[in-house]
């Protein structure tokens, strides 16, 4: 394999899983608004009427804002996510070959792991990642060269 086709995977690799970080982010505060509903109940066994911060303000009104403010930066991001799934499929649909087509849309939409992958389509254990290999290689020059420029190069 040369050099340049190996940084062909990297491209069509980190364009694929450009929204990961994302998907990260609302999993971070998915586990934050968890929290503030425990905490939340746990207050309530205290003093449900005001229980002083730091600031002296109630601390539920405060946990209630941050729970809110959680909630509309996860919908904002499954906005952004949706987007991005739309131009990934847009490419994933050029791809001739359905086994290439349906194990990549299970890695960059379903966010499966390459084993998870290998066992759905019953492969020996290294097997799905010979499969990488070769998926990366015929989606890459799929993928508009100015969208890959923008993702991994920041252009």
């Amino acid at each position: 394999m040369s050099e340049n086709s190996s940084d062909r995977e990297w491209e069509a690799e980190v364009w694929l899983s450009r929204m990961w970080d994302k998907e990260n982010e609302i999993e971070s505060y998915e586990q934050r608004k968890t929290d503030i509903i425990s905490q939340l109940s746990g207050i309530g066994k205290y003093d449900s009427e005001f229980v002083p911060a730091q600031t002296g303000e109630n601390s539920v009104e405060t946990k209630n804002i941050e729970y809110s403010l959680l909630n509309e930066k996860i919908e904002n991001l499954i906005s952004e996510i949706s987007v991005e799934n739309v131009r990934t499929l847009e490419v994933l649909s050029k791809l001739k070959d359905a086994k290439m087509r349906n194990m990549l849309y299970d890695r960059y939409i379903n966010r499966m792991a390459w084993s998870k992958i290998g066992d759905k389509y019953h492969y020996a254990q290294r097997q799905p990642y010979n499969y990488r290999q070769k998926c990366l290689c015929a989606i890459r020059p799929l993928i508009p060269d100015e969208w890959i420029k923008e993702v991994c190069y920041g252009k």
